[in-house]
């Protein structure tokens, strides 16, 4: 099994964070002279993505395989011989360390803000936290992740201008508490969502689908890729067949 560490580092001045509503109307907002000034190739296509519960889905069935994965390697570790044991103990390592990147990734997305809803089965006698639809944890994620950037934006410009030695210590520690925590959930939006905080997305709530906002010559450039890779994978393929 391939496992590979997603890995988004979160920069605390890069606060381009990207409404995925009424982004259209503020752009148009802007004077012309400043919209020419920061003029970039228009976004003028729909990329789909991924619908919600795919995103759920994908990262429920991760989370299952790399669980189950972790305890056939367990089983091998027991039976295996000593020179092999080295080996199958690293694979354990970085499996229990990615389910844990993953675990932790799910909580801050589903179970995001402290939102706690019980429901009772009265036929079972069982008790269920609902923590939301699959499109109300991904918009309250998106909310809270612009609300962290303005926040750290806030705190940045009162640092700036505060003269105290002690009360800049403490703004400062306030700053880096809130970095972490933007950079835990632009982490958590990339690993469940692959929103990244640099780009502009179009949710359709309709459909429950997100789009990534692009156009002619990204598309083209992002098929030629793909076909690289393809290209690359099957020559590897035939290779390793040889």
């Amino acid at each position: 099994m391939n496992l590979k560490k997603l890995v988004l580092t979160a920069v605390a001045s890069a606060f381009c964070f990207t409404a995925i509503y009424a982004q259209d109307n503020a752009e148009a907002a802007k004077p012309a002279d400043a919209q020419a000034a920061e003029a970039k190739p228009a976004e003028d296509k729909l990329l789909p993505l991924i619908t919600m519960e795919q995103a759920f889905a994908k990262a429920l069935q991760t989370r299952n395989i790399l669980a189950q994965y972790i305890n056939n390697e367990v089983e091998k570790y027991q039976k295996a011989e000593e020179k092999d044991k080295a080996g199958i103990e690293e694979n354990i390592k970085k499996a229990r360390a990615r389910l844990t990147e993953l675990t932790t990734y799910m909580d801050v997305i589903f179970g995001l803000g402290g939102h706690r809803t019980y429901e009772f089965n009265k036929v079972t006698s069982e008790i269920y936290l609902r923590v939301g639809t699959v499109s109300e944890v991904f918009t309250r994620a998106i909310a809270t992740r612009d609300a962290l950037a303005k926040q750290i934006a806030t705190v940045k410009e009162a640092i700036d201008k505060e003269q105290d030695a002690e009360k800049k210590k403490v703004l400062e520690a306030n700053q880096t508490a809130l970095v972490q925590r933007y950079a835990l959930i632009v982490n958590a939006l990339f690993n469940i969502y692959q929103v990244h905080p640099v780009r502009n997305y179009h949710f359709d709530a309709a459909t429950r689908t997100l789009f990534l906002k692009t156009n002619d010559a990204e598309v083209t450039k992002l098929q030629e890729q793909i076909k690289k890779a393809a290209e690359e994978r099957k020559a590897a393929e035939e290779k390793k067949a040889e």
